[in-house]
């Protein structure tokens, strides 16, 4: 499903925290939990630390964001 209006920025991968789950941090320095939508796994390649992905975040949660780009 898409979100409505998302938020569209980059983020930097920290450490891995699930199976399809990151610690990331904002260019303002906020941390947050970036995931991989289960449909996008078969087309991502491998993640690594300090790798700066796109990320969409929606207007009422800016703690979690979803991995749209790399």
């Amino acid at each position: 499903m898409r979100r409505p209006n998302p938020v569209v920025t980059t983020a930097t991968l920290r450490r891995q925290a699930g199976a399809r789950t990151w610690e990331a941090t904002l260019p303002n320095g906020k941390e947050i939990i970036a995931h991989i939508p289960a449909w996008r796994m078969d087309r991502t390649g491998p993640l690594h630390e300090g790798q700066q992905v796109r990320v969409e975040l929606t207007t009422y949660d800016f703690s979690i964001g979803r991995i749209a780009e790399l």
